[in-house]
């Protein structure tokens, strides 16, 4: 398993391999994709769907299918939620 740094939608258990390209008119300033409708906007605020800092357009040239039942939008490199999770992540509290 390769060493996970930061996380990101692109690292993220629940996201599709798959990469369609972006059309620079549906990414916002920082290379995220914002919601398109009112349901879009409720399913992203619930998971606080957001795009990171420092970014650009420049930078989300892909976006990927979130298959997270609570998401279920397109998403770039460039965003992550309260969702995301690896298969590699460590969680003490938990049992082995």
């Amino acid at each position: 398993m390769e060493k996970v740094i930061g996380t990101n939608c692109y690292n993220c258990k629940f996201v599709a391999l798959q990469e369609m390209a972006t059309d620079p008119k549906e990414l916002n300033d920082e290379g995220g994709i914002d919601p398109k409708n009112k349901n879009e906007t409720e399913r992203a605020k619930k998971a606080d769907l957001i795009t990171l800092p420092g970014g650009s357009k420049a930078d989300a040239p892909t976006k990927r299918f979130c298959n997270n039942e609570q998401i279920k939008m397109n998403v770039t490199g460039r965003m992550c939620c309260a969702y995301w999770d690896n298969p590699g992540v460590k969680r003490p509290w938990k049992n082995k």
